[in-house]
């Protein structure tokens, strides 16, 4: 539970041991730094991870900075709950009267400031360098707990040494808020300024297959693409919308490789404007059949930064003359539909033109 939820529970316990008000609460934890560091690099490879994953499952890329809020949202939330309020670590309550002692599966402790006898550093022992330990008489007998980490630890020492509840220095809950709104200056630059915040909200292409957005939003852009101006040659990706997002050619004739998605500036996209039945071919004495389609498609280039039109024009693909002797039936009705599309080489050639500056 939280530490205010914390403190309200604890608040009928005080009373009934004869303490007054619960006047402060210290909690073991861990360095709250080392953690929020650890966080920080763990948030920075899961939002990798969830770029890569969203692409692999041809997501729209406008859906990154959504997935992105809502897991930072989600694991900063677990994250602060789990620092902060989580049940079952240990925690010291200072009231008026006394100390209880409780959390970690272990009951309610009530050690009033007269029964205690001291507390102080361990030298060596179980504990370990950093402990401190804290004893008390109860029916005659010295008991005692050993704490290391736990907020403020130097203000509970000194209460249990006064007999008696320090209040929290107001200048200590401005460090902490000045703290927490560090981290988030620091969640917030990692996920929307940083070189990984361009890919998150969209303005930098991250893979080849981010530029399909082009193609199927009309006014997408990639404000951080390189720009378009001047002679060529002009890296360009050409994507067929009726094959996925996955470019179809990327390079002009006689280079190889793939351009790297920061050095593109054109996206030609090819879509189906128009498709006419062309030929029906039966098999199986009518049980099956393959019809085919002549199909009309229109080839757009697009400036990647701005995804400004640059030019446009129609072509169009024509099936089979004939039908084939033979057809792989595709296990359910045996009916089959083919598009016809333009060649790869009509495709390469389109590239190539748009490469050397001279789309057409």
């Amino acid at each position: 539970m939280g530490q205010w939820r914390l403190r309200r529970s604890l608040s009928g316990s005080a009373t009934r041991y004869g303490f007054g008000e619960v006047r402060r609460v210290h909690r073991e934890r861990r360095s709250a730094l080392v953690l929020v560091i650890a966080k920080l690099g763990f948030d920075w490879a899961m939002v990798l991870f969830l770029i890569e994953a969203l692409s692999e499952l041809d997501f729209d890329p406008g859906v990154r900075p959504v997935a992105v809020f809502l897991w930072l949202v989600g694991s900063w939330g677990g994250f602060v709950y789990w620092l902060i309020g989580r049940a079952g670590s240990r925690w010291y309550a200072v009231c008026d009267g006394g100390l209880l002692v409780g959390g970690g599966g272990t009951e309610t402790i009530a050690v009033a400031w007269d029964a205690v006898e001291g507390v102080g550093p361990v030298a060596g022992g179980e504990a370990g360098k950093g402990a401190w330990r804290l004893s008390w008489l109860d029916g005659g007998k010295q008991r005692y707990v050993t704490f290391r980490t736990v907020t403020d630890r130097e203000a509970l020492v000194q209460a249990v040494e006064l007999r008696e509840p320090v209040p929290t220095p107001p200048g200590r809950r401005v460090l902490a808020g000045a703290g927490l709104v560090t981290v988030a200056g620091v969640v917030v630059w990692a996920v929307a300024l940083s070189s990984l915040g361009d890919v998150v909200m969209v303005s930098r292409p991250y893979y080849l297959r981010d530029f399909g957005r082009l193609c199927t939003h009309p006014g997408a852009s990639y404000a951080k693409a390189a720009p378009y101006g001047g002679s060529g040659p002009h890296p360009v990706v050409l994507i067929d919308e009726e094959k996925g997002t996955d470019p179809v050619v990327t390079a002009p004739a006689g280079r190889s490789g793939e351009p790297d998605p920061d050095d593109v500036q054109l996206v030609v996209c090819s879509r189906i404007v128009r498709r006419e039945l062309d030929l029906v071919c039966m098999y199986e004495g009518g049980e099956a059949s393959l019809t085919f389609y002549r199909a009309r498609y229109r080839i757009d280039v697009y400036e990647a930064r701005t995804g400004r039109r640059i030019t446009g024009h129609t072509v169009d693909a024509d099936t089979v003359d004939s039908c084939p002797i033979w057809m792989s039936l595709n296990g359910r009705r045996g009916r089959e539909e083919r598009v016809a599309a333009p060649a790869q080489e009509e495709y390469q050639h389109i590239v190539d033109e748009v490469a050397v500056g001279s789309p057409s």
